[in-house]
């Protein structure tokens, strides 16, 4: 039912009487409120305000069905009814009929509902909701589609799992080595077939000769010196490690001496104590071998000590290994091993450590920067490592060139074929292994405390 007043500004016409209401046609206050709220939603948006002055209204003679969607046009422009309307409207409540109302609510209810012509100049009208949905809720806009998914990463492989892990590292590092060695073996087989080889192993047999005044033989001195040198240096690699990979120590140690003492860790205590031993045998162990002539065994006298060792070397790796005396003299490959383990490597590790440890003088601007501490640390752990790769083939060629022999040149001072030197070696290797299993911070902490102080 279109709204009938004053007009809204002087002079204009005023508003068109609504149409009558046929008997089959719906009531227009049932309709108002319906058009009330779709109106704005069809127009897209676009504002309504009051008509422009001299705007012309609808011709008299158009069709009822027009006439009717004119009036609700411009109820549409009108400010919106109060919500209570369409809701008393929906909910079949009546009251007072509005001015101009033809119908009762008895005709409204049984009238059909009478289609809406669109509007001029205006969008199509919507049909009208069932009067439940008087609230309209603005729906909301569709989200785009997400964007696809990345696929997932693959599954790690065996190999990769396996190197993940500690032991599977060193399992996988380990089998790599056999393949090396196994190939080492496939070329070296190889080339001593070929003729130029053959001529070159005939010229160098793999050993040279010692200066006249060398002694024969291996005194008791240095199998003593040979069990403490592995005793320590076992428990000295073992120490070390567990002081590079430790996360929390078990126990602190500070010195009793000194202005002020650094605490450090009782397993790094206990590697420099191993150490200051293993340098004071190594001392006696090398005035000993330079007194008795014994430094003739290891250390090369001769250019030719070069081409014998790489002729010692073709052939261990063809497996077919030169025939040796370890109580008279070495090979020029074992000489070479020797030589580097006593005089290069102790000499660097020595060095390195005294550099990294608690004794270094601070003051020495210096000297600290003339030998930085990461130099010192980039040069300790690979010569551990070759200490720990020496000890492994050392103790292989041992057992694979004549066991009983050569234990008992190095722990019964006798070059003979017999069980003693095997016994003594068995009697080491329980010391060494009890060493092992007894360096623990329960044990160390009254050796240490004899030196400085223990705590948490």
């Amino acid at each position: 039912m279109a709204r009938q007043g004053l007009p809204r500004t002087p002079g204009a016409a005023p508003a068109q009487p609504p149409a009558p209401v046929q008997e089959n046609e719906q009531p227009q206050q049932a309709a108002e409120p319906v058009a009330a709220t779709s109106a704005p939603a069809a127009s897209g948006g676009v504002r309504r305000g009051l008509p422009r002055p001299g705007a012309t209204q609808a011709a008299a003679g158009q069709a009822p069905a027009q006439q009717a969607a004119s009036a609700a046009a411009e109820q549409a422009e009108q400010p919106a009814e109060p919500v209570s309307a369409p809701l008393a409207a929906a909910s079949g409540r009546r009251g007072l009929p509005r001015p101009g109302a033809a119908s009762t609510p008895a005709a409204a209810e049984s009238a059909p509902a009478a289609p809406i012509a669109p509007a001029p100049e205006q969008a199509q009208v919507p049909a009208a909701p069932q009067p439940a949905a008087a609230k309209t809720q603005a729906q909301p806009a569709a989200k785009p589609s997400a964007a696809p998914a990345k696929p997932a990463p693959s599954a790690p492989g065996a190999l990769a799992k396996l190197w993940a892990t500690a032991r599977g590292k060193t399992l996988l590092l380990a089998v790599g080595l056999l393949v090396l060695l196994g190939a080492a073996v496939l070329a070296a087989r190889w080339l001593v077939s070929l003729d130029s080889v053959q001529s070159f192993l005939a010229r160098y047999p793999g050993e040279t000769h010692l200066p006249e005044g060398a002694p024969v033989g291996l005194p008791a001195w240095m199998g003593w010196q040979h069990f403490f040198n592995i005793f320590l240096m076992v428990l000295i690699i073992r120490s070390g490690w567990q002081v590079r990979t430790q996360r929390r120590p078990p126990a602190s140690w500070t010195a009793k001496f000194g202005k002020n003492p650094k605490k450090i860790s009782i397993n790094l205590w206990f590697h420099q104590f191993l150490d200051i031993l293993w340098l004071v045998n190594g001392a006696v162990f090398v005035i000993l071998l330079l007194t008795t002539g014994q430094w003739m065994r290891v250390v090369p006298t001769s250019g030719e000590v070069f081409p014998n060792a790489l002729s010692a070397a073709l052939q261990y790796l063809s497996l077919d290994w030169p025939t040796e005396n370890g109580w008279v003299n070495y090979n020029s490959l074992q000489v070479l091993a020797y030589f580097a383990t006593i005089f290069l490597a102790a000499p660097l590790a020595a060095i390195t450590g005294f550099r990294m440890s608690g004794a270094w003088p601070t003051s020495a601007e210096k000297l600290s920067r003339a030998y930085p501490i990461e130099v010192a640390r980039a040069i300790h752990l690979p010569v551990m490592f070759y200490f720990v790769a020496f000890i492994v083939v050392h103790v292989a060629l041992v057992f694979s060139t004549g066991a009983l022999r050569n234990l008992n040149h190095m722990y019964a001072a006798q070059d003979a074929v017999n069980w003693t030197g095997f016994w003594i070696f068995f009697a080491s290797l329980l010391v060494i292994v009890g060493g092992w299993f007894a360096a623990r911070p329960i044990l160390l902490a009254p050796l240490a405390s004899l030196f400085g102080k223990v705590g948490r």
